[in-house]
């Protein structure tokens, strides 16, 4: 099991689309490393009977991306630290852990916290 860290030069608190909740963290604009997090503001059926109705997490291109999966995410004031389920640390060939230090003012940090609170809503993972 390995862990993976990098520094967040852009973190995003909100959909440009509005389509949904949404915090991203990245390396630089034109991201090579990011961790993005989704969660619709609704449901239907058919999300429901696939089991679309949770978060959705991407980490660094599509084909690392799914429903569910995350163990523990710990938010600090300047560091995000996640821990995938054994289940999807298999499927990320053994990565574990992802640690993400970045920097926001009072007011980003708040945006931040409120934007995860919004997309963990109903799961017991998100420890701030």
């Amino acid at each position: 099991m390995s862990t993976f860290e990098f520094h967040a030069n852009c973190v995003v608190t909100q959909d440009p689309n509005c389509e949904g909740h949404l915090v991203g963290f990245a390396d630089q604009d034109a991201a090579q490393i990011y961790l993005m997090l989704q969660r619709a503001y609704e449901y239907d059926e058919q999300d429901r009977e696939l089991g679309m109705d949770t978060y959705y997490v991407e980490w660094c291109n599509q084909e690392n991306s799914g429903y569910g999966g995350i163990r523990q995410f710990s938010l600090h004031r300047n560091l995000a630290e996640l821990v995938f389920d054994p289940d999807v640390s298999a499927e990320l060939d053994g990565l574990h852990q992802v640690s993400i230090s970045f920097e926001l003012d009072e007011n980003q940090f708040e945006l931040l916290k409120q934007a995860l609170q919004k997309i963990f809503e109903n799961s017991d993972c998100l420890k701030i």
